[in-house]
């Protein structure tokens, strides 16, 4: 997530997100169901991710309603974080990513939700048990990436080291201050920008290092100087890695990054069962589309 000021030092980012201005109900449902229009295989097929192909869920969860969450899947540690949020709207966004997280797996490996059992890789910085989020003995290589900002949610499921991430637009008041903190040559390209498209362009660059800082298992711990990402199509792909700009809906921004050569994304449904309880809307004409988004 957006920090509402700069990052100091390791760590985490902040809970709390700059919003930008909220695209209506119907923007929203037609680009998404843009998105989503072309036909795929089912949401929710069990099997090993394809090399070359990066599935992407993108959820809306601004209709669902506290009282009807279904924490039935979460682990206790799941639970107390979702109990530990001051503001309903961060419980729900929490509760429901997980949750989406869970069924999704347990879709890809052919287990019960809430047989899934989370770890942590070593992180790369300290050594720590802290890194990148990975299975607990998965019965075949899939990595996984989540990420959600206002009311979106994606996960990014790949047979490589991958890292996701959704951001509504920043305000405008908080790209100065966090803008300093990233590579120079980034830097320079947000200061040619006009001042009402700093914003848009600090929010670009932003997903797109935090999902590339996530495929490394680093996340905010490392420097946001040391890789540059851009704005702009000019930047190479950090070695050994591609990161490519997600479709999102307006007022939004996302990316994905993934260990290895340029891939195809993939954008699916919504699980069947968050649909059926309403926990997400259900854009789209019951289709998923494959992509290929550009590289940076």
């Amino acid at each position: 997530m957006i920090p509402q000021a700069a990052p100091q030092g390791a760590g985490r980012a902040a809970d709390a997100v700059t919003l930008g201005v909220p695209p209506t109900r119907t923007s929203r449902e037609t680009v998404l169901s843009e998105i989503q229009r072309r036909d795929a295989p089912p949401a929710g097929q069990p099997g090993a991710p394809r090399p070359g192909v990066v599935d992407l869920w993108l959820l809306d969860v601004s209709r669902q309603a506290e009282e009807t969450l279904d924490l039935s899947v979460l682990d206790a540690e799941e639970r107390r974080r979702v109990a530990a949020f001051l503001h309903g709207r961060d419980r729900i966004r929490y509760a429901v990513a997980h949750t989406a997280l869970r069924r999704v797996l347990g879709a890809c490996v052919g287990r019960a939700p809430e047989a899934i059992e989370l770890g942590r890789d070593t992180c790369p910085c300290c050594g720590g048990p802290h890194g990148r989020p990975v299975l607990a003995d998965p019965p075949f290589p899939v990595h996984f990436s989540l990420s959600h900002g206002g009311d979106l949610v994606m996960i990014g499921i790949a047979s490589e080291a991958i890292g996701v991430d959704v951001e509504p637009v920043a305000l405008r008041r908080a790209v100065g201050d966090l803008a300093a903190v990233l590579h120079p040559a980034e830097q320079a390209e947000l200061a040619e920008l006009p001042a009402d498209g700093r914003p848009a362009g600090f929010t670009r660059v932003w997903t797109r290092k935090e999902a590339y800082l996530k495929g490394i298992g680093t996340g905010l711990g490392r420097d946001l100087a040391a890789d540059y990402l851009g704005t702009t199509g000019r930047a190479a792909p950090p070695a050994g890695w591609t990161v490519v700009d997600v479709p999102t809906i307006p007022g939004h921004a996302a990316a994905c990054a993934v260990q290895g050569p340029p891939f195809t994304t993939r954008m699916r449904q919504p699980p069947a069962e968050l649909r059926a309880a309403g926990l997400v809307s259900s854009p789209g004409r019951g289709r998923d589309e494959d992509t290929a988004g550009p590289a940076v």
